[in-house]
């Protein structure tokens, strides 16, 4: 896709995010004014449709932040995905709250957007993982992943002298053996050949082994070739002696007549023929169905997707051209502009603060604090963010009276500090009022629920991102607004702006010098009040009047330099296993479908029902709360999850695919893998620390902790006893969970297989997410079978994988594909063609599998169970339940009074 036509799709997002945030709008002031919606059907369309919106935005704003060639418009669009993503994940909360449930299911308000979930599967961006780590970060993981030490420490003398030695003494030693097996050989009498050392480079033994490879293929081709010559020619020989030996002997059979040839090659032709009328129609059938996707080809063909990311990966080439062209064009500005207009600048910028200055001393004759440099110093005043005349004026006139007041009567330090603390005692008295207050306007509002004649409706939260979003976009429009005209000139489509590169370096010039001003005008201010002490002495004013003093902000502590360097922390985590290089997959090497018919089930008024989400849910489900929130800075975003379910159902695979779409550094602390690391309660606090540093250094972090439940255990088991699964139980939520900010690209990802084992309250501290895995469903196994299955050419396009699908419900999906792997192998590939494949042959092997994982409803019934007692979604659906069965109740009761 051309410049131009990303342009032309920047022009149409455009118009579509004003569509969304107006629709957005209307959602927001149905929050503000607490406007309650009924059914709750209505509030999940209403919720969901605004969602969808901003999710196919999202989508369209990654691509065209990856893909546009103008940069200066770039760091804009950033902004807006950034805040596109908070808001994101704010109306996923609020979805979650409507349907009370935290597997949403958008699908009715799709339809009148006329889309498909397909659409609004977030996508993870390119600058995910490209844009966030450093290269010096980058490079060291390359290179320590690809076996070179970079993280040992620099030997010392002594140690260079002691490898040297070692070295020698092992040459030394080889050369006696070789002298040794020379001499047992000239005893012996054999020829000793005289052998050259060749000494190689790397590069020359590399080609030599290929050259060695590439013959060893060339003699195998020419030694089938010359047997199948040979096989070939005796062969006929054979079969002519056999013929003439027959011949000669009177035992050949004479030749059929002439009218049975014709009969026979005309029985062989129409057979042939209505053959070939078949397969044709066959090969027609299948064409069509597999124009319209109802079987899936053998062939393979060649991922759009693919092509797609190599026309993506030039273009990435060019716009990094334009990149640093404009870096070096904007170097030579700033040198321009500040060799030129220097003073100039500087002479501004005095005199706006000399203004400021002026006002003050003309309207209240007294100067306001100068701002301290840590808050941002005179760039407060231009921004307004000071002290104005009127405000000065207000908190004069109350201070005096303060004064007046307190001169009569004085108080005590005891009676300051009796004050203040009974000010603290008030403030949290009139916050636990405000808790009970609302706690009971909670409680009136779930108990009028239960009638539906009194039902108020569904509250929608609001949305503290969404002024974010708007800001964001009117900083935009102040900027572009006049620029993005159908009809652009060539700097505005790819490049840069000429003009607008001037006006940001100016803006760059005057954040550079203001420092310089501020320094020199502080002086001139304290100049200024000297003065202005003297008039008010003349005067006869002992006590002149001052403004109210700033307070000195606090100085940011300056980290220390590491004694240790980042590739040395990195080295001896990876030494002892902790980081580790993991499966690199997709998000789409999960299979599993989502549950369509959850949407319309759901929505049913007075008796709805509630069916279990599928594997696809899930996908979707890790897909918002963990990947946008592990490349987000948003405040709400949680960073810790724990993924629950039976064993086999794959969340190790989805933590694997997650860390390779955002090329995030993976970090094992799970019980099992840290249990003789790091011995000691100090060597522990080291630990804890190198993986802090790194995960921050070599962001985006993904840490692990596989059995997360075994680290929380109630009562450890005797076989595991010798692990230690609870050593990090008492620090882990201290070291790791609490220090994790809003702006660290850091996820924690626990995984849990038993989970009722375990503590509630400290594993929920330090996993306040839950995502639970569903059973194997219908949807998902049949989904997997017939893409495992038709990729080989001999599986009938029709063959039966629904039967099977119903009756693998419960095994695990590693369990089928090992099955499926075990008998499709080459003999019954060669065979599927005059032996097609039985369902049969698929659940024996299934059944046969000694590692195969089965949850029948039973068992699955203590996940759901314990789901229902530990996360704060289980109470959320029982008081529902209970809602709903109440509210049925009603309505019977008023249908019977209706019919009377």
């Amino acid at each position: 896709m051309a410049s131009k036509e990303y342009y032309e799709r920047w022009l149409e997002i455009k118009k579509q995010l004003e569509i969304a945030l107006t629709a957005d709008q209307r959602l927001q002031h149905l929050a503000t004014e607490s406007i309650g919606i009924k059914p709750q059907s209505t509030a999940v369309e209403l919720v969901a449709k605004v969602y969808a919106q901003y999710c196919l935005l999202y989508n369209k704003l990654c691509e065209c932040y990856d893909q546009m060639d103008q940069i200066q418009r770039r760091p804009y669009i950033k902004i807006i995905i950034d805040t596109v993503t908070c808001r994101l994940l704010e109306l996923k909360s609020t979805l979650e709250a409507v349907e009370v449930f935290e597997f949403t299911y958008p699908e009715n308000a799709l339809q009148q957007l006329l889309i498909v979930p397909h659409d609004i599967e977030i996508l993870c961006p390119f600058f995910y993982p490209f844009e966030t780590r450093q290269k010096e970060m980058q490079y060291i993981i390359d290179q320590i992943f690809s076996g070179n030490r970079i993280g040992d420490p620099t030997p010392t003398p002594s140690e260079i002298e002691r490898r040297e030695q070692a070295r020698i003494e092992e040459e030394i030693r080889i050369q006696e053996e070789k002298e040794a097996q020379l001499k047992i050989k000239i005893a012996l009498g054999e020829d000793i050949e005289s052998v050259k050392s060749e000494v190689l480079s790397p590069e020359e033994l590399e080609k030599r082994k290929l050259e060695e490879e590439y013959n060893t293929h060339i003699n195998n081709i020419q030694r089938m070739e010359r047997s199948r010559y040979v096989i070939r020619e005796k062969n006929q020989k054979f079969n002519k002696d056999a013929a003439l030996y027959l011949e000669l002997a009177g035992l050949k059979k004479p030749e059929a007549s002439e009218n049975m040839k014709q009969r026979a090659a005309a029985l062989i032709q129409k057979i042939y023929r209505r053959f070939m009328e078949i397969k044709r129609e066959q090969l027609r059938d299948n064409q069509l169905k597999e124009k319209l996707q109802m079987i899936i080809p053998s062939r393979y063909i060649p991922s759009a997707k693919d092509e797609l990311r190599k026309v993506q990966e030039i273009r990435r080439s060019f716009r990094q051209k334009y990149h640093e062209k404009w870096l070096v064009e904007n170097i030579k500005e700033k040198t321009r502009v500040l060799k030129l207009r220097e003073g100039d600048i500087m002479e501004d910028i005095s005199a706006e603060i000399r203004e400021w200055f002026q006002d003050w001393y003309n309207n209240v004759r007294t100067f306001d604090e100068f701002p301290w440099p840590d808050e941002g110093g005179s760039i407060l005043v231009v921004k307004g963010d000071t002290f104005t005349i009127e405000e000065y004026i207000e908190w004069r006139t109350a201070e005096d009276k303060r004064l007046k007041a307190e001169a009569g009567n004085p108080k005590t330090k005891e009676q300051i500090k009796a004050e203040k603390l009974e000010a603290k005692l008030e403030k949290k008295r009139l916050e636990k009022e405000r808790l009970e207050k609302e706690k009971k306007k909670l409680l009136d509002y779930k108990k009028s629920r239960m009638n539906p004649d009194n039902d108020p409706g569904v509250y929608i939260k609001i949305g503290k991102n969404y002024d974010e979003l708007q800001q964001a976009w009117k900083t935009y429009q102040n900027q572009w607004k006049d620029i993005d005209i159908p009809e652009a000139p060539l700097n505005v489509i790819k490049g840069y702006i000429k003009e607008l590169l001037t006006e940001n370096v100016y803006k760059d010039i005057h954040l550079q010098l203001r420092p310089i001003v501020d320094e020199m005008m502080r002086l001139e201010l304290i100049e200024l009040q000297k003065s202005l002490k003297n008039d008010y002495l003349a005067a006869g004013i002992s006590n002149p009047p001052r403004s109210q003093k700033r307070k000195k902000p606090k100085k940011k502590k300056q980290p220390r330099p590491d004694k240790i360097s980042p590739a040395a922390m990195f080295q001896e985590l990876f030494d002892q296993g902790i980081i580790k290089e993991h499966p690199h997959l997709s998000l789409d090497d999960f299979w599993g479908e989502r549950n369509y018919a959850a949407a319309d089930m759901r929505a049913v008024e007075w008796t709805p029902s509630f069916p279990p989400p599928c594997l696809g849910d899930v996908r979707e489900q890790v897909r918002v709360r963990c990947m946008l929130a592990l490349g987000s800075s948003c405040t709400s975003a949680i960073r810790s999850h724990l993924l629950v379910g039976p064993r086999g159902a794959g969340k190790r695979t989805l933590i694997y695919a997650l860390a390779t779409e955002t090329n995030a550094l993976l970090i094992d602390l799970s019980p099992l893998n840290v249990y003789n690391k790091f011995p000691g309660p100090k060597n522990l606090k080291k630990m804890f620390t190198f993986v802090n540093k790194i995960s921050r250094l070599m962001q985006p972090t993904i840490i692990l902790v596989a059995d997360a439940d075994k680290m929380f255990y109630k009562r450890v088991p005797n076989e595991e006893r010798m692990f230690d699964p609870l050593r990090m139980q008492k620090d882990f939520f201290k070291e790791i969970i609490k220090p994790i900010t809003h702006l660290d690209k850091i996820l924690v990802l626990g995984t849990a297989s038993e989970p009722w084992l375990s503590k509630a309250a400290p594993m929920s501290k330090a996993f306040p997410s839950i995502i639970m895995f569903p059973r194997t469903d219908y949807g998902s196994i049949s989904f997997l079978l017939k893409n495992m299955l038709m990729k080989y050419h001999g599986i009938n396009r029709e063959f039966n994988v629904h039967s099977i699908a119903q009756v693998l419900r419960g095994y695990d999906i590693k369990t089928i594909k090992r099955a499926l792997d075990t008998i499709m192998d080459g003999k019954r590939i060669t065979q599927l063609y005059y032996k097609p494949l039985q369902p049969s042959e698929i659940l024996d092997a299934v059944m046969k599998d000694d590692r195969s994982n089965y949850v029948d409803q039973t068992d699955y019934e203590m996940f759901s169970q314990w789901y229902l007692s530990f996360s704060p979604w289980g109470q959320e659906y029982l008081y529902y339940m209970s809602m709903l069965e109440s509210q049925l109740m009603y309505k019977m009761k008023a249908d019977k009074k209706k019919k009377k």
